[in-house]
């Protein structure tokens, strides 16, 4: 048995119990005439993937995966490809990315790694190479990768969710930076839900009608090209994915199987909770929804998961910003629950 069926074998259903015992406490909690609604669901869930009600502020890191898409030859992205060399280097060198603020401001660590960027990177301090090639395969023309390369990359996303999960961590965030990857999203989310590329396909980082034109004919073409499998979450993957996206579907693996939470982002990320989904069904509780981003299927997209975001903030952005503030509302959520009295303290008090 390989790591990934190991890891399949070993995520079990969120713990009832606990998720029981922690909605009794929000009841006796002393909060005045109302509830904190959303907040107190965020606090039941992450007691169940836990697996206690007596919870603190977890660990936290943000794992950040850069790849490229052979897709992108088209020129469907407001950017060039050499844009993921910059922003990679950007996340490891300068600091000064959008992502190492929110990382900053949420305090969690990061960890940037090399999925498939389509150039040398051996000389940025600190990025973890594990490079699988350099880029995928244009998907319009045939399969983006092997099933070996999708299984290889989602081991890859486990042994980091390994690592950290062994070093204490209970939570991560999880980003992507690729160019023309909300095109690989697209696939995979019009894949497992049977839309089309019109219905599917947004702008990413806000191209013009033309590229975008160009991109939903690809998209289409793409799933018509591959026909990827739903039933088979790495035939999806392997047909229309992306190195960056495989190592965050095994992120979101590893750390339900060792009862963390993955606090999901945009599109993007989403995508990749479908095709964790597709290979174990239970690991979808495990995560956290996020924001909202611009891309027009992304809120029907986190309704099929059973996920709703808790904030519509306009991004377009992507690298787990939208996680990062959903983390740092979490952290409200339990710190209220950890530190309110109950009603009987209050009680007790007056006495």
């Amino acid at each position: 048995m390989g790591l990934l069926d190991e890891t399949i074998a070993a995520i079990g259903p969120l713990d009832q119990g606990a998720m029981d015992r922690a909605r009794e406490r929000w009841q006796k909690l002393y909060l005045g005439m109302g509830r904190l609604g959303s907040m107190e669901d965020m606090v039941v869930q992450y007691a169940g993937v836990t697996g206690s009600e007596e919870v603190e502020l977890p660990k936290r890191c943000m794992v950040i995966a850069s790849a490229d898409h052979g897709v992108a030859r088209h020129n469907i992205s407001a950017y060039p490809v050499s844009t993921t060399v910059g922003m990679t280097r950007n996340y490891l060198v300068s600091k000064g990315a959008g992502a190492n603020a929110m990382a900053a401001y949420c305090n969690a660590d990061m960890v940037v790694v090399d999925m498939g960027i389509a150039h040398d990177m051996s000389d940025v301090p600190g990025l973890l190479d594990r490079k699988i090639a350099w880029g995928t395969d244009d998907f319009s023309e045939g399969p983006a990768m092997s099933r070996e390369d999708a299984i290889r990359a989602v081991e890859t996303g486990i042994e980091i969710a390994e690592e950290k999960a062994r070093a204490g961590y209970r939570a991560f965030l999880v980003g992507e930076m690729g160019i023309s990857n909300t095109a690989s999203a697209a696939c995979i989310i019009g894949a497992f839900n049977h839309w089309s590329a019109l219905e599917v396909t947004g702008r990413g980082t806000n191209i013009s009608d033309e590229r975008l034109r160009r991109k939903i004919e690809l998209v289409q073409q793409a799933l018509d090209v591959n026909q990827p499998n739903p039933d088979d979450g790495l035939d999806v993957l392997a047909k229309v994915g992306g190195f960056e996206f495989g190592c965050l579907v095994g992120v979101m693996l590893g750390a339900a199987a060792n009862h963390a939470i993955t606090v999901i982002d945009g599109f993007n990320t989403t995508a990749c909770a479908f095709i964790a989904r597709a290979l174990a069904p239970e690991s979808v509780h495990y995560l956290m929804a996020s924001h909202r981003s611009r891309e027009q299927a992304h809120k029907k997209s986190l309704a099929a998961l059973g996920l709703s975001e808790y904030v519509d903030l306009g991004f377009r952005l992507g690298e787990a910003s939208g996680a990062a503030i959903q983390m740092k509302m979490l952290d409200t959520a339990l710190l209220v629950y950890m530190d309110c009295a109950t009603e009987e303290e209050i009680e007790g008090a007056k006495a």
